[in-house]
């Protein structure tokens, strides 16, 4: 058994895991090219990595690229997204530091993310921005905060919270959904199949036919809305702005505002990158025996207290689909429990995607590890020959016959 300290669900799924691991692997043929060069190269020599991202077999090959290019990791992950049998295998088989469990609390997850930041890494890898708040405001992780040398982060919601909620930055973080690469071809194409599967895998619905609402029309709630039309459903854009509702209604999608929206639709997907999407006032109009799932980073995306608090106690239908009795009679069903649906129902974007955007963080992690010193603090753009260097390669993979 290793002989570090770690936190999962049982080490005995370790082979499980690896079997998943070794699936994606063949699949993943960029990241299997950077794994190569890093083992020559060995960009995180003598560093250590601290990572908040989503436990799951394509972030287990992301691992071995790292772990080969010297890096000593420790990571944490999601509420309800983790593959407990992945963390297993990290665990065993990789030397890889993890704390996380697919049952764990909002609470356990605010104390796993402490845990990697505790390490002292001297580059952090974050989702949703949860390491850099917890650096930035808690005085606790200053010597933390003051040997980091570089960040990068995934996601839309992350890089409102960097740019936001953080008054005074230390050192560089590049903002990997700013990417093209990640905005155009994950997020769009990558999120929209993948929202869709985590719905039917866990529901078994037909969605031709259905009237459904997409609440943000960003790149992944387009990639949502142009899937969801593919397979015949009555799509309506929700939007604050305007443009973007004009971007919507060029496209050909109805759009609304929520209110109007909301009592004739069958399925309302939230995707905004921001608290609050639906509050506890939209609830109580939805339509009877509507369905509310959440394709953001965060459950907050759905006012989850307030929905318990205009119902009776939720009754599990099944492992993803809670039903909700509201005190005007209505019923409300939530999907994965307000997290991640694409995650927390399946298994989150496809591989070939995420052989893309796992590869812009490898890169952009090897040039922190060289340059962090020398860059700029704050939240940044990746450099355009990182983005062009992944674009060639995944090209090059997929259009080989």
């Amino acid at each position: 058994m290793p002989d570090f300290t770690y936190e999962i669900e049982d080490i005995e799924l370790a082979q499980q895991g690896l079997h998943r691991i070794n699936w994606v692997r063949e699949r993943m043929p960029v990241l299997g090219r950077i794994k190569e060069d890093f083992s020559r190269t060995r960009p995180f020599a003598g560093m250590r990595i601290g990572i908040c991202l989503h436990v799951e077999a394509k972030t287990g090959v992301w691992m071995d690229a790292l772990t080969s290019g010297g890096a000593e990791v420790v990571i944490t992950g999601w509420p309800g997204t983790t593959q407990d049998e992945v963390a297993a295998a990290l665990v065993a088989e990789y030397n890889v530091r993890v704390f996380a469990k697919r049952s764990e609390t909002t609470n356990q997850h605010l104390d796993y993310v402490a845990k990697v930041l505790s390490t002292e890494p001297h580059l952090i890898a974050d989702n949703g921005a949860e390491l850099h708040m917890l650096a930035h405001t808690n005085s606790d992780f200053s010597g933390a905060k003051a040997k980091l040398l570089g960040a990068t982060e995934e996601t839309t919601t992350g890089g409102f919270r960097l740019r936001e909620d953080i008054d005074e930055h230390i050192f560089p973080t590049l903002i990997i959904n700013d990417t093209r690469a990640k905005r155009i071809v994950e997020n769009r194409y990558g999120v929209g199949q993948s929202v869709l599967d985590g719905i039917m895998r866990c529901s078994n619905l037909l969605i031709g036919g259905k009237r459904v609402a997409v609440i943000g029309y960003g790149y992944c709630g387009q990639g949502i809305a142009r899937a969801l039309r593919g397979l015949g459903a009555h799509v309506t854009i929700v939007d604050i702005e305007p443009l973007t509702r004009l971007e919507a209604h060029l496209e050909g999608y109805h759009t609304a505002e929520l209110e109007q929206a909301l009592p004739v639709s069958d399925i309302v997907i939230t995707v905004t990158g921001r608290p609050g999407a639906l509050k506890r006032d939209h609830l109580a109009l939805m339509k009877d025996g509507a369905v509310i799932c959440n394709a953001g980073a965060f459950e907050n995306e759905i006012d989850l207290p307030g929905l318990r608090a205009l119902a009776s106690e939720p009754h599990q239908i099944m492992p993803d689909i809670q039903k909700f009795k509201l005190d005007n009679g209505k019923i409300v069903y939530l999907f994965g429990r307000g997290n991640s649906i694409n995650l927390s129902a399946g298994d989150g974007n496809p591989i070939e995607i995420m052989d893309l955007g796992l590869a812009l963080q490898s890169l952009s992690l090897a040039y922190l590890a060289t340059n962090g010193q020398s860059l700029p603090a704050g939240p940044q753009n990746v450099p355009g020959e990182i983005e062009n260097e992944v674009a060639v390669r995944t090209l090059r993979a997929w259009t080989r016959s």
